[in-house]
């Protein structure tokens, strides 16, 4: 699945991914999560814990679904947007300093340069992984698209 610009473009943005993966039950079990995406291999990242509830699920069913929305709907004059992603997540399994500059990569979206060092390292412990999110269909959603 190809993203466009436009969308690599919004997805560029620190915002919040909520994550569904397919629980033990056959219910999604969503989580909000921060991501990282590259744009170069047009896949999105994410990092937790081993015995995460998430990583489980992926672990037995690889389908998942994410939404990553603006939330804008306050300002009226600009209607939100957002991506739905359908796709196939997987550990990634790769030498620590790849994992550490993917963890370093998410983190960086959201914390200043002179934090993301602190931020790291209190992410970065414990049983860690990192989350690759193949997407199979991306869809636009909200007016805001439109550029109202």
């Amino acid at each position: 699945m190809m993203l466009d610009q436009e969308t690599l473009d919004f997805l560029a943005r620190p915002l919040l991914m909520r994550l569904a993966t397919i629980g033990s039950d056959g219910y999604p079990q969503v989580t909000p999560v921060w991501y990282w995406c590259d744009p170069t291999k047009q896949r999105l990242y994410v990092s937790t814990e081993s015995q995460r509830i998430k990583f489980r699920n992926i672990q037995r069913d690889p389908r998942v679904g994410a939404v990553i929305d603006d939330d804008t709907t306050r300002d009226k004059s600009r209607p939100y947007r957002g991506v739905s992603i359908k796709g196939d997540a997987h550990e990634v399994m790769a030498p620590h300093d790849t994992l550490a500059m993917l963890v370093t990569n998410i983190v960086s979206r959201y914390f200043g340069p002179d934090e993301v060092q602190k931020a790291f390292q209190w992410l970065f412990v414990g049983d860690r992984v990192v989350i690759e999110i193949e997407p199979l269909h991306v869809a636009k959603v909200g007016a805001g698209w439109r550029g109202l």
